[in-house]
């Protein structure tokens, strides 16, 4: 056919009325689940669908399509298939898809060419905005990759000004990303005046462009709130903070007719030769406010299971008091709902274990370890009128608003007679326990790859399903139903996301320990008010063994930090030391006497983790005095010892 056999196929894509797009993705059910979108959507052709770079190459030499959505994590690599798109279609535009959001690797597919990224478990209607954008050669990235780029890029335009060419393609660049964020991007400098806005700033807020150039931020806020909001300006530029979405705080934005809407803001600073500027991030969520209505129901839902279990539950917070009860724990107990909420968990015990089960109670808030029924402990209840029976009792722990709750199943066993199979069954337990301890962070990585590689891939492609389903839907009834559904679902992907990083940052593998301990203080940042710095002064990266161990001790360490020291500020610094390396973690908090805490209840985090340096072949030794902070001082050998895997 005349015009097709040019390299880049450019005759025949400006011949075609539709966008043609090539779908490289390993996983079937996400594949199927795109290629079946990307087939059902008007003005949309499907170039094919393949599962490894050399596939998506070779359809790519063959068909040269307009774009291409290529998985990071695939066989034969994400990297390799941009790399060779790009060298037998140049004018296909590449939208990477990702479970991770790291910075780093969202950089490097920026680097190769990639005019998109975008996050596993976003919407189908976002991935189909996608694919228009990068036909049009527009950029697409969320909100917090959008800050981070921008920031990014900002300090590159400042520290490479002199440069004229290099400044005008940054800014091109900058103003190319800004105008495609799905968010109101607004920049201000220190007086508060705007600055620079995008388009979507000017339809969520009703104003031209010019018409908010030079004006105070507060125009764009409820009057009510608008000398607060001043205030609040000059204490965040006195020490500025990235702030993420999601922080949890009531905002709300004000459109130029009036009417006021909630939105969630992202907030993040840039140092400048003129100033710093600050850039925010706005969303509108109406709809997630409607998605809360949607959580209360849920708890209520969860409240009425609890009251239907055949066992009794018990549910205490931080102080020990019982905050829930259900029916069965009265039958059971004898007490009235009324005379057991705001107790101690301790009623509910004989008086001679009332005390030990205090520090056992506090030890198992500080380091929770979810605990089944019938593994063999001597337990014994007591009724409100002073009779002993034995219970079997399931433990675990329930992170909340308001701190970690304790929860415990309680069922009478005063009729079973199981002994001599609890003890066989606690024996293999602990061989089990011992096994999985020696394997565990083997376990961690192996989890962690399932779920990138099928959990999140699955869930995500029956979110573009359902979807596809709605389209098909035309009861209101139906429709609701369905985006109730997808709403779950996509804080199912969340949470695995988050889930992915607990159990293996990927910087840690990528990048190394110093990038995986400034991500994960990057992650807790907004969950304390200590404020964490990472002092990074390693010649070079641990190598992977070691890595992983200095990262466990670490967190654990910092864990501690968030949780007893009530401290302002918090530093980790990582050095080269006598053929190994030394982790320092210093705060300036409440401190303790070193002497006692090990023994203390609560703290025997300590002991593992020394017990895990010292099987390192390394030590750990830490340092105290009430008031005056704590210091934890951590060295390994470069190569840990065998006992230490």
């Amino acid at each position: 056919m005349e015009g097709t056999d040019r390299p880049d196929g450019g005759t025949a894509r400006k011949a075609r009325a539709t966008t043609l797009v090539l779908v490289a993705e390993d996983e079937r059910p996400l594949r199927d689940a795109l290629t079946a979108l990307v087939a059902g959507e008007p003005g949309f052709e499907l170039a094919g669908g393949v599962g490894d770079a050399h596939a998506a190459i070779e359809l790519a030499a063959a068909q040269s399509p307009d774009v291409a959505l290529v998985d990071v994590r695939m066989p034969g690599g994400g990297r390799e298939a941009i790399r060779g798109i790009h060298e037998v279609s140049p004018g296909t535009r590449v939208v990477a898809l990702s479970a991770y959001d790291d910075k780093a690797t969202v950089f490097e597919m920026l680097r190769l060419g990639a005019v998109g990224y975008l996050v596993k478990g976003t919407s189908p209607g976002e991935i189909v905005e996608a694919i228009r954008r990068a036909a049009r050669g527009q950029s697409s990235l969320s909100a917090s990759l959008m800050s981070s780029v921008i920031t990014e890029l900002a300090a590159d335009i400042v520290e490479r000004g002199e440069a004229e060419d290099v400044l005008r393609r940054s800014e091109e660049k900058f103003r190319g990303l800004l105008e495609s964020s799905p968010d109101a991007v607004v920049i201000i400098d220190e007086n508060g005046e705007i600055v620079l806005v995008n388009s979507q700033t000017e339809t969520m807020f009703g104003y031209r462009r010019h018409e908010l150039i030079g004006m105070p931020v507060e125009l764009l806020l409820p009057e009510g709130r608008q000398a607060r909001h001043m205030e609040h300006r000059s204490e965040y530029l006195s020490d500025p903070r990235t702030r993420p979405m999601g922080a949890g705080l009531e905002l709300a934005g004000r459109r130029r007719n009036g009417s006021e809407f909630p939105v969630d803001i992202s907030l993040s600073s840039i140092a400048t030769g003129e100033g710093r500027l600050l850039t925010a991030c706005v969303r509108d969520i109406t709809e997630k406010k409607a998605a809360d209505e949607v959580v209360r129901k849920s708890e209520e839902r969860f409240r009425a299971l609890l009251e239907s279990a055949p066992d009794a539950v018990v549910i205490a917070d931080p102080g020990g008091r019982m905050v829930f009860v259900n029916h069965q724990t009265e039958a059971l107990f004898g007490y009235t709902r009324e005379e057991l909420l705001g107790a101690p968990l301790e009623t509910l015990l004989p008086e001679r274990v009332r005390d030990r089960h205090v520090g056992h109670r506090f030890g198992f808030l500080a380091e929770p370890v979810t605990r089944p029924m019938g593994i063999g402990l001597d337990l014994t209840g007591r009724r409100k009128d002073g009779g002993e029976f034995p219970v079997d009792i399931s433990l675990s722990a329930i992170e909340t608003e308001d701190g970690r709750l304790a929860t415990a199943f309680v069922r009478d066993i005063s009729e079973r007679d199981t002994r001599i199979e609890l003890e066989k069954a606690l024996a293999d337990r602990r061989a089990l326990l011992a096994h999985l301890v020696a394997v565990g962070e083997e376990e961690r990585r192996k989890i962690a790859g399932d779920i990138h590689d099928d959990s999140i891939q699955v869930i995500t492609a029956a979110g573009i399903r359902l979807q596809l389903l709605r389209r098909r839907l035309e009861d209101p009834e139906q429709i609701e139903l369905l985006r109730e559904l997808d709403e779950t679902i996509q804080l199912s992907i969340a949470r695995l996301r988050h889930l992915l990083f607990e159990l293996r940052p990927p910087s840690l593998d990528n990048e190394g320990l110093s990038a995986a301990l400034q991500m994960y203080l990057d992650y807790t940042r907004p969950e304390s008010s200590t404020r964490f710095k990472l002092n990074d002064r390693l010649a070079a990266q641990p190598e992977a063994e070691a890595r992983v161990i200095l990262y466990r001790i670490v967190q654990e360490a910092l864990t501690n930090v968030r949780k007893h020291a009530a401290a302002a500020t918090a530093t980790v610094t990582l050095e080269n030391r006598h053929g190994g390396y030394l982790v320092r973690v210093h705060d300036d908090g409440v401190g303790f006497e070193s002497d006692a805490i090990e023994s203390a209840p609560g703290h025997l985090g300590l002991a593992a983790i020394k017990e895990r340096a010292t099987l390192a072949g390394g030590w750990l030794r830490i340092s105290s005095v009430p008031g005056s902070g704590t210091s934890l001082d951590l060295w390994i050998p470069a190569t840990p010892a065998p006992a230490a895997s």
